[in-house]
Formats: C-alpha cells, sequence, structure tokens
C-alpha cells in the first residue's frame, strides 16, 4: 500500500515538472493594455475584429517594398511608402519631413478624416509605421490612431487571412478626406532649440542611433559623433528580437529607460540621424505615456553637417 501511494505521488511530480518545462518553451506576447497609451498599440486579433466591426477603419501599410504589398497584404489596406511620401526632397536636410499644407494634401488623398479611425503597419519592427505616426500627431490629427505590434509579420505568424491586388485592385481610396493639418509647436525642435539644451537641465536628448553612430566610427554625415550630453538607447531595444518584433513589456521597457535617467518629470528629445528611428522612439515614449516628447527633426543629418556646433565622441 505504501509503495503504491509513493508511486502515485512520484507520477504526480513529474507530471508536474513536465507541465512547468513546457509552458516555459515559448513566451506569450505581452498585452498590449500593459502600457500607459495602450490604445496606440493593437495586436493582431484585435485588429482582426475591428475589420469585422468597423466601417470608420482606414488601414495603411507601410512597408518599403510595394511588390510585397502588391502580392499579399492585410484586406482592406491601402498603399503607402512612409519614407518616400514623408520626405521633403527640396529640403537641403537629408530625408525632412514634408510641411502641412503637402501633408495634409497626401492624407485627405488616402482618405484621411478629422475623425477617421486609423491603423498602421508595416514589416514588423514598426519604423515606417512610427514615422507616420509622429507625422500624423505633429500634424495634429485628432482622430483615434493606432500601430499593429509586430506588423506584417504578426499578421502572417498568426495564419491571418492575406489579400493581393490581383484580388483586390485597390490601393488607394477614392474618396477624399477632411483631415486639416494644424501644427503642434511643442512636438518638434531645430537645431538652435537643441543647441540651447544646457547641463542639468530637465531636457534630455536621446540619441537612439547605433552605438556606432553615436561614438563616430559609423559617420553618415560631415562629422560623426554625438550631441553633447546627449544619452544612448538604440530604437531597437525596445524590441523584441526574432522574426516578429513585437515591443517589450512595459516593465522592461521601463526599466531601460528608469537606468538612463528618462523619467516622465523630463523633456525627452530623440533623435536619429534622418529622425525616422528618432519617430520610433518618439511612438515607443508615447506608449509607456511620456507627455513631453519633443524629437530633434533634423537629427545628425543637420546637426552633424552644421558648422559651429559642439560634437562629443
Amino acid at each position: 500500500m505504501f509503495t503504491f501511494i509513493c508511486n502515485q505521488y512520484w507520477i504526480l511530480a513529474v507530471f508536474l515538472i513536465f507541465i512547468g518545462c513546457s509552458s516555459n518553451t515559448s513566451e506569450p506576447l505581452p498585452p498590449v493594455d500593459d502600457y500607459v497609451n495602450s490604445d496606440l498599440l493593437i495586436d493582431t486579433s484585435e485588429l482582426n475584429d475591428l475589420i469585422q466591426s468597423d466601417e470608420n477603419l482606414l488601414l495603411i501599410d507601410t512597408r518599403a517594398d510595394f511588390e510585397s504589398y502588391s502580392l499579399a497584404h492585410i484586406p482592406g489596406a491601402v498603399y503607402f511608402h512612409a519614407r518616400r511620401e514623408l520626405d521633403d526632397t527640396t529640403n537641403t536636410i537629408e530625408h525632412f519631413m514634408v510641411n502641412g499644407e503637402v501633408f495634409q494634401e497626401k492624407m485627405q488623398a488616402y482618405g484621411v478624416n478629422v475623425d477617421s479611425r486609423l491603423v498602421i503597419y508595416d514589416e514588423g519592427n514598426s519604423l515606417g509605421s512610427a514615422r507616420l505616426f509622429y507625422a500624423l500627431e505633429y500634424y495634429g490629427f485628432q482622430g483615434d490612431v493606432s500601430i499593429l505590434n509586430g506588423g506584417f509579420a504578426a499578421w502572417s505568424a498568426d495564419s491571418l487571412v492575406t489579400t493581393s491586388l490581383e484580388n483586390q485592385g485597390v490601393t488607394v481610396t477614392s474618396e477624399i478626406g477632411n483631415f486639416v493639418s494644424v501644427i503642434q509647436e511643442d512636438k518638434q525642435c531645430d537645431l538652435a532649440y537643441v543647441t540651447g539644451v544646457e547641463p542639468g537641465s530637465n531636457k534630455i536628448i536621446l540619441d537612439v542611433r547605433s552605438k556606432d553612430e553615436f561614438d563616430g566610427v559609423d559617420v553618415r554625415s560631415a562629422q560623426g559623433g554625438h550631441i553633447p550630453g546627449a544619452i544612448h538607447l538604440e530604437w531597437s531595444e525596445v524590441l523584441v528580437s526574432g522574426d516578429v518584433p513585437t515591443f517589450l513589456p512595459h516593465d522592461q521597457i521601463q526599466a531601460k529607460f528608469d537606468s538612463l535617467g528618462v523619467t516622465r518629470d523630463k523633456e525627452i528629445i530623440p533623435h536619429c540621424h534622418t529622425n525616422v528611428r528618432g519617430a520610433h522612439s518618439y511612438f515607443t515614449l508615447r506608449l509607456m505615456g511620456y507627455d513631453s516628447v519633443r524629437p530633434f527633426e533634423g537629427s545628425w543629418s543637420e546637426y552633424g553637417n552644421a558648422d559651429g556646433v559642439t560634437i562629443a565622441k
């Protein structure tokens, strides 16, 4: 009898150990409602439901490759090449954002209204999505806008339905929207503002380029290095590594910010080389509940080519 009971306990223990080990074989995606501004990020399940239920939804595909969009995209999505469409080619600063009038025309052409429900996605790392997100906020969009966590990579990994141009045959909505650009001055800063940041002030310059760019090893302007006093955190450090680069859980991102003194009582000035990666960090900070975020649009493309500025390495 005693041997029988012991054997039962032994079997139960092995079973519990097996279950415990099995549960650790794959990490679930962090719930998007853990973030302070969780409405800015949407997962594939939520988007799939939204497509079925919200007639006001405008889904925007910002992947860099139109061919990828033409072969497979989320049903109903229109194509918007974020880098090309938002690039002011008349500006001497590389990839500087288009002005408000041009942006308004583009958004209206894509059917964006003042109260549209927008969801933006890209390949997965949210670079293209965040650039458009930042432009929308800088130019005063008042509707609801979210980025798809993990982008098209997450949608594909979940084996959700896609369509192609051959089946859909539409790239841009034919209805003209009523979006009006209203510049939000507190969401952008220029070279004079950045050079005027005093050490020990409540302003933090957050350089989100690669470490080699920050150290002046990878030089992409006339001069390499970084703005004196800038704090470095590469933009991609807030993403899960792998085929589906979703955002890290809230507490992990917050720990990275806290360790660098990037706190909510400070004004954060993110930048990279052309404010594409900087816009990604703008989105991350907004997602995390930072209210005072003011990207340096000219970024290192402007600073590294400017005369008379101080550069650290």
